[in-house]
């Protein structure tokens, strides 16, 4: 038994509370401290392991649906249960005993947190809790487009836990009660894992719908699937022959082409100072020919108008009716599906600054999920 840990005299349903909303934090609130920052390093461990680690597509959709199950549901409970049980063993038995009296206000506090509404009904106050429990819906169901919607299920969620605790226990409530630093408590957590951390990793990485592009980059890249953009990588290195780069169209490009305001997905296969052309699907650099990928081999039929590659179309001006020389500073990118694309053949090489970022990893649908080659 750890000595500094005895007759505590500390909330479990208050510890349970912290764990499930950071696991490890109830146990630090309970000052077994070496569980606590064990999970705490864990729950992080998970978190970046999840957001950095790349599966081939056989084993990406068991290996995200895992960690999702470990990380939302199955470490909070674990960790909610343990605090609670660390947290009895070393209460005094007078503590526990007086604690059980009656409808424990933290176990009302614990079911808010979990579902605003339940602790309402767990204290037999059902109109409060089917009010909470309708205001969470409608609330949480628009938060996913509504910034506003998003901070008014974190407020409800403490409102509700302020709500059932005051329900039950009608002391005055200091500054240093343990209610007003859970509440902060739980602000915190909610907003650091419903929009700061995703506010972050959607500047680091981002997992946007493709927009609609036909058939262009078929078969790496299909039609509507999610992929990952690391938008971090190309601020100390330059962008590679080969890699798949998301980027904006030059301002000087007819719109007749494609909207330039949209974010265009193509392989890059030449750079600046490097002379492309184009002959039939074959790459020619300098001359030779260059081997990026054998992108039709398993390409599967397209109803798409095909862009036509033999040199009489005007808006194809690069690379096709003669070597072209790419600027420095640019890049030369083309669709894997080139019988079928509009790219740099018809709006020709893409400056630097326009690449926004490098396609890493396709994250649905789930057969095609895995790093993008």
């Amino acid at each position: 038994m750890h000595k500094n840990c005895m007759h505590t005299n500390k909330e479990p349903w208050l510890a349970a509370s912290l764990s499930w909303l950071l696991p490890g934090l109830g146990h630090i609130y309970s000052k077994v401290y070496s569980r606590g920052v064990s999970l705490f390093i864990f729950a992080v461990f998970i978190l970046i392991f999840g957001l950095f680690t790349w599966f081939s597509p056989r084993t990406a959709v068991i290996f995200s649906s895992l960690l999702g199950l470990i990380s939302n549901i199955i470490l909070p409970i674990y960790a909610s249960i343990d605090a609670f049980k660390m947290t009895r063993k070393y209460n005094t038995d007078d503590f526990e005993r007086e604690r059980t009296l009656g409808k424990d206000p933290w176990l009302a506090v614990f079911l808010s947190i979990i579902l605003p509404g339940l602790g309402h009904f767990y204290i037999r106050k059902r109109i409060f809790g089917i009010l909470f429990l309708l205001s969470f819906v409608v609330l949480d169901t628009i938060s996913e487009r509504n910034y506003y919607a998003l901070f008014a299920v974190i407020i409800l969620s403490a409102v509700a836990s302020i709500h059932t605790h005051f329900l039950r226990s009608f002391y005055k409530v200091n500054l240093k009660h343990p209610l007003v630093m859970f509440v902060i408590l739980l602000l915190c957590a909610r907003f650091l894992k419903r929009i700061l951390i995703p506010l972050v990793v959607c500047q680091l990485f981002v997992n946007p719908k493709v927009p609609i592009m036909g058939t262009s980059m078929e078969p790496t890249i299909l039609d509507g699937s999610r992929i990952v953009v690391d938008k971090i990588s190309y601020t100390w290195k330059d962008p590679a022959i080969g890699d798949i780069v998301q980027f904006v169209l030059p301002e000087n490009v007819p719109s007749d082409y494609a909207n330039k305001t949209h974010k265009h997905i193509k392989r890059i296969v030449a750079i600046g100072g490097e002379t492309v052309q184009v002959r039939k699907k074959d790459v020619y650099v300098d001359g030779e020919k260059r081997e990026v990928r054998d992108p039709q081999r398993h390409a599967r039929p397209t109803l798409s108008i095909p862009i036509p590659i033999s040199g009489r179309d005007p808006y194809i001006s690069y690379g096709v009716n003669e070597p072209y020389r790419v600027p420095e500073g640019h890049y030369f990118v083309l669709g894997d599906n080139r019988s079928y694309s509009v790219d740099s053949r018809c709006f020709g090489p893409i400056p630097r600054q326009n690449i926004t970022g490098k396609v890493i990893k396709i994250s649905w649908p789930p057969r095609h999920m895995g790093l993008v080659r």
